[in-house]
């Protein structure tokens, strides 16, 4: 029973359309990319926008300073099992999105650093996800391929704007000056 406990334990939850996902714990490769992508962002973003990793998101359409007024409608939000994720790293510019369970409402940005064990969650449920709730702009990175693929929101769907290996400096769509170099992240064999 304690090792049932602690193997649910090592798996992180999220909801989509009342539907539960389970990850396993990053691997090596998924770690050293994503520290390196967020000390980028951390850098560049300063104080500016908050970015987070593996924090609780509920997307929302609804302004969060309105829910976050009303208990009911936090708990109801919460409750829903609709749109709990936990992004790998993402990017809010709106200080009211912050509250006491992670952030509630839209990230400018969402990136997904992929997992040889479920891609697809990635690549499918939760692109169709962040896409369906608005979310500007969506990295997926892969440790397997070595790849990064950039997506824009334009008129309600997501299109590929670049795509470009891990050895490639890229720049964000969204936000001006930012590059990204993640040619000095040392990848190692997966067996």
């Amino acid at each position: 029973m304690e090792s049932n406990k602690l193997e649910k334990s090592l798996l992180k939850e999220e909801w989509i359309n009342n539907i539960k996902y389970m990850s396993p714990r990053p691997r090596y490769n998924h770690i050293e990319l994503q520290g390196e992508l967020y000390l980028q962002l951390k850098s560049y973003f300063k104080k500016s926008c908050n970015v987070s990793i593996e924090a609780a998101l509920f997307l929302t359409k609804e302004d969060p300073t309105i829910i976050k007024s009303d208990k009911n409608s936090v708990d109801n939000l919460i409750k829903s099992k609709k749109a709990e994720v936990a992004p790998d790293i993402a990017v809010y510019c709106d200080k009211n999105q912050i509250f006491y369970r992670g952030y509630i409402g839209i990230p400018q940005l969402v990136i997904e650093v992929l997992s040889p064990s479920n891609p697809d969650d990635d690549l499918i449920p939760k692109k169709d996800l962040y896409e369906e709730y608005g979310v500007p702009e969506y990295w997926i990175v892969s440790p397997m391929s070595k790849k990064i693929w950039i997506y824009s929101l334009i008129n309600n769907k997501y299109e590929l704007k670049h795509s470009c290996t891990l050895n490639e400096k890229f720049k964000a769509i969204r936000f001006e000056n930012l590059e990204i170099d993640l040619s000095e992240v040392e990848l190692i064999e997966e067996e």
